[in-house]
């Protein structure tokens, strides 16, 4: 079975893949590596594979192999490789999965576009576009929040990153919308 996931060299986005409107800085990561799984068995599997899960729904941790972990509910993990450094981890975690009862694979690579922002700023240009309070100080390293952005449905990260000076977000959305959310964030980030 061909899986994309696993061919990150041959993924192609047809969003321009850097921006810098201002003090913010946009990439298109659509074509980065990423695995969902969902199912009462999903945390058990993922831990059997050696991968660090949040304590809590809502949250994202950073391994040390650069691999992001996702905790969206207690039944669904996302696995993000921003730098497509961990393609044999993920590649090795979907085969084990076909093979596991109450584990399903989601196909969040296929569906969903991903953009990083990051800069000082990224708060208060989320301001313009999302109901959720994204500030530093109520949106802790880890968080995520599912909501709409520039009524788009999306997932906000806010990556727990090394370098404690960096501001830096992931937004995952339908595919079908990267378009119209990658302009009405580049419109929010101009007075920045």
């Amino acid at each position: 079975m061909f899986s994309v996931s696993t061919q990150p060299n041959y993924r192609h986005s047809g969003i321009e893949p850097k921006r810098e409107p201002s003090s913010l800085v946009f990439s298109d990561a659509t074509t980065s590596n990423r695995i969902g799984f969902r199912g009462t068995k999903a945390a058990a599997f993922l831990q059997q594979h050696n991968i660090s899960l949040p304590d809590m729904t809502n949250h994202a941790i950073q391994m040390s192999n650069g691999l992001l972990v996702l905790r969206l509910s207690h039944t669904e993990f996302w696995l993000v490789d921003h730098s497509n450094l961990n393609t044999t981890t993920l590649s090795d975690l979907e085969k084990a999965s076909d093979d596991t009862s109450n584990v399903t694979r989601l196909y969040c690579q296929h569906g969903v576009a991903m953009f990083v922002l990051s800069g000082t700023a990224c708060p208060q240009m989320f301001a313009k576009v999302c109901a959720v309070d994204l500030q530093l100080d109520a949106f802790g390293r880890g968080s995520i929040a599912q909501t709409s952005v520039a009524r788009v449905s999306s997932i906000v990260v806010r990556v727990p990153t090394a370098d404690e000076q960096e501001t830096c977000f992931y937004i995952f959305s339908d595919i079908s919308s990267a378009g119209y959310l990658w302009h009405a964030l580049d419109d929010a980030a101009a007075e920045f």
